[in-house]
């Protein structure tokens, strides 16, 4: 069953199912295909409507905002081993940017950790992208280690490691 928040305008779904794969894959591209113009492509850029229904099946939920009905707005997340909700390729549409839709994300991701009896939200966050990073403490994270993750690129990336304090 899924949770929604609604607005006139805009609805955000925490579990939208495997049938809304195309648009979510669409959109993450969108969101993250500038981050090829600024160093080491995304492996976002690698996901597929197939690859992502296996996460899907393997636990992995996506949340969506729409907008009007479209979807402008995904961040896929699942509980960790450390206690919390954890979400990562958080992707917002270029055009859609500025309108408090990540923050929308993640007070849904919050209601739906603490709903679950998790602690939290946490995250890993390009250390190549400190825009980024200031934008999740504006949302309420803190910055607690740092680390490196295999990308789907194949790339090592320095990452930020985050969580909601």
């Amino acid at each position: 069953m899924s949770e929604h928040a609604e607005s006139a305008t805009t609805v955000v779904d925490v579990d939208a199912g495997t049938e809304h794969v195309d648009a979510v894959v669409a959109v993450m591209h969108a969101a993250f295909a500038e981050y090829s113009d600024r160093g080491e492509p995304s492996g976002a850029l690698l996901e597929t409507p197939g690859s992502l229904r296996e996460e899907m099946e393997g636990g992995v939920r996506v949340a969506l905002v729409r907008l009007d009905g479209e979807v402008v707005a995904t961040v896929k997340h699942r509980p960790s081993g450390d206690g919390t909700l954890t979400f990562g390729r958080l992707a917002i549409l270029p055009g859609a940017r500025g309108r408090g839709l990540a923050s929308a994300l993640l007070e849904a991701l919050r209601t739906t950790a603490r709903d679950t009896g998790l602690s939290g939200l946490s995250c890993s966050v390009r250390a190549a992208e400190p825009r980024n990073v200031a934008i999740y403490e504006h949302l309420g994270m803190a910055v607690v280690g740092r680390g490196a993750q295999r990308s789907l690129t194949g790339a090592v990336i320095p990452v930020v490691l985050m969580r909601d304090p």
